[in-house]
């Protein structure tokens, strides 16, 4: 078990259209938080998601701050994820900077069928770069074509625990 000062934060970057279901079993962030939850609860992981925000923040603040200190980066990815400027505006310039800089962890799992390889993601500045790639240039929890929703729900878990697993092998602060 990590110290609980010194566990690996986190950050789930995912579209909200994409935990709104009424069905549950399409609310992803809701079941990767399930998978993730144990891991928290003993202090191996510091999990975190929008959904922690507290009322009374100041939202854009805490989710700049969280990705100043994140070791790892779950990306939900999707055709609403893809079309989110917030994400392609706010959040992704820094995650792909500190991949390049600080060897954070980017793992994409990929949740419907997307454009994942031809959409193109500038950094640091979202509209600038210099720099530029595709989300598909990382190795991601399952591939572009097999979206989890195209897969049955057993193979589903299986992707959501490997998931879980390699975030405990990702290194925690010193």
């Amino acid at each position: 078990m990590a110290d609980a000062n010194h566990r690996p934060q986190i950050f789930i970057c995912y579209a909200h259209k994409d935990n709104e279901n009424s069905d549950l079993e399409k609310r992803w962030l809701d079941r990767l938080l399930e998978h993730l939850g144990p891991f928290e609860a003993q202090q191996d992981l510091a999990i975190w998601s929008d959904e922690k925000i507290e009322m009374g923040s100041t939202w854009d603040e805490d989710i700049k701050a969280t990705l100043q200190t994140a070791k790892a980066a779950v990306l939900l990815v999707s055709p609403s994820f893809l079309n989110s400027k917030y994400i392609r505006n706010g959040e992704l310039p820094v995650l792909l900077q500190r991949a390049k800089e600080q060897s954070v962890v980017i793992l994409p799992i990929i949740l419907r069928p997307c454009a994942l390889k031809d959409v193109i993601f500038k950094y640091p500045d979202p509209k600038t770069g210099p720099d530029e790639l595709s989300l598909a240039s990382f190795q991601g929890a399952n591939s572009s074509s097999t979206a989890l929703n195209s897969l049955p729900q057993y193979q589903q878990y299986k992707v959501l625990v490997s998931v879980a697993k390699r975030l405990r092998l990702v290194p925690a602060n010193p």
